[in-house]
């Protein structure tokens, strides 16, 4: 299957740019600060994907030994339901072959965990009154390496 979208590592210059996106798809954003920060941060890594040189989402993760947090992922509402969020998602989980995944997701979002679950994570906990504006519990899910390298 080809990949959607060309995925390519952020940097310092795109703060930004990402943190537009970020606005754009949440109502409590990472700001530019945050952005500019994470992509200082040795431990940390954001990646985007881009049609035709437009930035139409980002995933930001940080390692933590073996283990890798998936911090944020946006996708612009006009590029959602094309295969893009998947795409950053499949492709750092080749970029880690042997790490296990975690993250939190809205408790009411349901295509995200949808499209987590379709990759292999498992929720695994909740965290009550995790996210603001709207207060709201996070689904904790994890994917983990071991489970899905089995071939």
């Amino acid at each position: 299957m080809k990949q959607k979208g060309n995925i390519i590592r952020a940097v310092l210059q795109q703060g930004e740019v990402l943190a537009r996106i970020a606005k754009e798809c949440f109502t409590d954003p990472w700001t530019e600060t945050i952005f500019r920060e994470t992509l200082q941060q040795p431990h940390s890594q954001i990646w985007c994907v881009t049609e035709q040189q437009v930035i139409c989402g980002y995933l930001a993760i940080s390692r933590m030994g073996e283990e890798i947090s998936v911090d944020d992922i946006a996708v612009l509402p006009q590029y959602r339901r094309k295969g893009y969020g998947r795409a950053l998602l499949e492709f750092i989980h080749e970029v880690y072959p042997n790490a296990d995944f975690w993250l939190e997701v809205r408790q009411s979002n349901n295509a995200a965990i949808a499209l987590y679950t379709g990759l292999g994570y498992v929720k695994v906990g909740l965290r009550k009154r995790y996210y603001q504006n709207p207060p709201e519990s996070a689904v904790l899910m994890t994917r983990y390496a071991a489970k899905c390298n089995k071939d």
